[in-house]
């Protein structure tokens, strides 16, 4: 609160002097302690004036400069709680490769008392990449403000074709020579600075943050002014990539820099006292993002070692009191467990390769508890996806349905036969019915397990 008392006239920073009075005794040496409080960055200069009865006052010149970024960020999350940290890592936790993309709203606060514009980029991080600058040739104002539909405001002072951000690579330019085009850009881009009096052209050399990039990474909006004392939303999303089957995990890492601008002219520089840097001269907002890919997996743990085999006979059929009649359908289940052993909660649907065998399927998750049969085919398309969490499992239950349309099957010819259904003929003369079926696990990127 003492703090934001002393900063409360908006300079961005204050000087606070003790003792500010008193008695000097004869021969008395006095310490005087002098505080100073910021809350912007910039390069301040005061004088500090020592008055001593009627003699002419003493003028102790002080110096200041603040370096970093006052804007920090502050995860809204949609648990109850938010936490807030400078320079912050924005972690999207381990994802599905191919799947859905993830959206996180990240909250800027300015508690400068200045308006700061925010041009935000996106870089990926690579760990084979050795660069370690980058060369970059800008034409005009490299961060002019922009309207909502992207384009450069008119009220930015822009001249022409020659506002554009050239990023060269040293080892394309082995002879330190430039191209017709680029002389001829920079011959009207230097007669436009000798007639406007403006500097046109800049060369900056910069460390190698990483590659310009809008995947897996993406921010919006692009451009954002940042009230002082308040704060703006942006939205930064992940969509994850799809995997090589070869890799079982891959580590994404992101680097958002926010460049700072200030369209006051105030906030800019007040004549020998404060004078302020901006765009890619002052010390950008930086946000670490990092995500890990991975592949869906469910691990299937079944009854027997043999698999899920089912033997049904004929006479099953048959009821305990014949008068009763023959049975329309008898039913053989086994069960089987899906474990979630992977560390991001998996999106999947069942189902059978092919509807019309006499398999059927349901689940006991008790939310989305689905049945699939030959005679459901239509059900099967519109069935809810199910959802394990990490370290979660559910069991499913696989039938195998004897009916007497089945017994018809040994006297169809082969050309008739379902695909899956096979007559085996022994020497006795008996025949049996082999039907060989898939259970399918299709998850949310569309990759399957049989």
């Amino acid at each position: 609160e003492f703090a934001a008392a002393l900063l409360s006239q908006g300079k961005g920073a204050a000087f606070y002097i003790q003792p500010s009075t008193g008695t000097l005794e004869a021969f008395q040496q006095l310490s005087i302690e002098i505080a100073a409080y910021n809350n912007m960055w910039g390069e301040y200069q005061d004088n500090l004036v020592c008055k001593v009865g009627d003699l002419q006052p003493k003028l102790i010149p002080m110096q200041m400069t603040v370096k970093g970024c006052p804007i920090f960020l502050q995860l809204i999350s949609p648990c109850p709680f938010s936490w807030t940290r400078r320079n912050a890592a924005l972690r999207f936790g381990t994802q599905v490769s191919g799947g859905f993309p993830v959206l996180r709203r990240v909250q800027l606060n300015n508690p400068s008392p200045f308006d700061i514009r925010l041009d935000l980029e996106v870089y990926n991080q690579e760990p084979d990449d050795e660069k370690l600058v980058d060369l970059l040739v800008l034409f005009g104002d490299p961060f002019p403000p922009v309207d909502m539909a992207g384009k450069e405001a008119a009220s930015s002072g822009s001249t022409s074709e020659s506002e554009v951000v050239l990023k060269l690579d040293p080892a394309a330019i082995p002879s330190c020579t430039f191209s017709k085009e680029f002389r001829s850009s920079f011959r009207r881009a230097t007669l436009s600075q000798e007639s406007a009096g403006e500097k046109n052209i800049s060369v900056l050399i910069r460390p190698h943050e990483g590659v310009p990039a809008d995947s897996p990474y993406s921010v919006a909006p692009r451009q954002i002014v940042v009230p002082g004392g308040g704060s703006s939303d942006v939205y930064i999303s992940f969509t994850p990539l799809v995997l090589p089957d070869t890799e079982t995990e891959l580590c994404c890492d992101g680097l958002l820099l926010g460049f700072m601008s200030l369209d006051d002219k105030l906030a800019k520089r007040v004549p020998n006292k404060v004078r302020r840097s901006h765009g890619y001269e002052a010390p950008p907002l930086r946000v670490h993002m990092e995500a890990v890919l991975r592949h869906p997996l469910l691990e299937v743990e079944m009854d027997h070692d043999r698999g899920m085999v089912f033997y049904s006979v004929a006479s099953d059929l048959l009821p305990a009191k014949p008068f009763f009649g023959v049975l329309t359908d008898a039913v053989i289940t086994q069960s089987l467990k899906l474990m979630n052993c992977t560390k991001v909660r998996l999106y999947f649907r069942l189902f059978l390769s092919t509807p019309s065998m006499p398999f059927s399927l349901s689940s006991t998750d008790p939310k989305k508890n689905t049945e699939t049969s030959h005679s459901k085919k239509e059900e099967r398309e519109q069935q809810l996806q199910h959802v394990l969490y990490p370290q979660q499992n559910m069991l499913v239950k696989v039938s195998f349905h004897t009916n007497l349309e089945l017994l018809r099957y040994q006297h169809l010819p082969e050309t008739q036969l379902l695909p899956g259904c096979q007559v085996l003929q022994l020497e006795s003369g008996e025949r049996k019915l082999k039907f060989n079926q898939n259970l399918v696990i299709e998850h949310s990127n569309y990759t399957t397990q049989v």
